[in-house]
This record gives structure tokens, sequence and C-alpha cells, in this order.
């Protein structure tokens, strides 16, 4: 029987986003009135200001990143999903390669404190590190946030030591 099952996990936003969005809002609207104080620009402000709006709206899209978990079979893949649109593979690995998953606290342990990636919400509380190993590659790590469907999935092709990890 076929496995496959698909959970989308969106970045909820901090407030360095939400300082973030005010810088650029409050850079548009310097650059808006500069355009129009421009003496050469005064009859094309308009079209100019409209692009300067669109701009400021495709950058605020490209900060809504959302993230997908993929189960086919014995497969994991997770894509990075931006602006509803674009879709990119960050990772993608055979579940039998899990050496180990942890329930993450917030710490990551020292051997990939600087190879990790996040997949979810840093204070996610339902977040574990999912250690894995590729053939002919180092150990790779990522904190994610499966949901009790998700769990399930990968409980079918976990070793049995690795699943009693998952709760």
């Amino acid at each position: 029987m076929d496995t496959f099952v698909e959970q989308i996990v969106a970045i909820k936003k901090t407030a360095k986003t939400w300082v973030l969005y005010f810088v650029i809002a409050l850079f548009a609207i310097l650059l808006m009135t500069l355009v129009f104080y421009i003496p050469y620009t005064r009859g094309t402000f308009i079209p100019i200001d409209a692009a300067i709006v669109y701009g400021v709206f495709k950058l605020y899209a490209k900060m809504n990143i959302e993230y997908e978990y993929i189960i086919t079979n014995s497969t994991m893949d997770i894509d990075k999903i931006i602006a509803k649109s674009s879709r990119k593979r960050v990772v993608s690995f055979d579940l039998t390669a899990v050496q180990r998953i942890e329930k993450y606290t917030g710490v990551l342990p020292h051997d990939v404190e600087n190879d990790c990636f996040y997949a979810c919400n840093k204070t996610d509380e339902n977040a574990y590190v999912l250690f894995y190993k590729n053939e002919g590659k180092p150990q790779k790590a990522f904190v994610f946030a499966p949901n009790e469907k998700m769990i399930t999935g990968m409980k079918n092709f976990l070793p049995r030591h690795i699943c009693e990890n998952l709760k």
C-alpha cells in the first residue's frame, strides 16, 4: 500500500518581521515623496509611484513563507513555499536514513547548531529535531513540527527505537 501524507506549516510573523515591514513602508513613502519633488519627473510621478507601491507589495509577499512536509512511501521532502506562488525543495531523504529524533527544547546540539535549518516556527512547542544521513554525505539536521497524521506516516518507515521519541 502506498503512503502519502502532507502538511503545510505557515511561518508566523515575528517582531523583527513587523519592523522590516515598517522600514520598507517608510522607505517607500520617502522615495515616493522624493520622486514628486524631482523636477524632471513632474509629469510621470504617478506611474513611478505606482511602480514603487507594486514593488512594496511584491516585497511583502516574498516575506510570506510556508513549509510543506511531504511523505511519499519512505521518502520525506520538505519544500519552502514563498508568497504562495514559488516552491523550492529544501531537503529530500529516505526515512530509513534517519539516525535520531529529539524533542526541540529551544537549544540545538553543538554538532549541528551551525548547519541546522528551521522548517517551522522557532517557538513551536511541538517541534522536533530530526537527524539523518544520506549515503556518502555528512549528517544533517532540521527542526520541524509534524502533526499527528505526519507522525503516523513517519512511524511506518522509522526504526522502532527512533519512533519512541515521537509522541
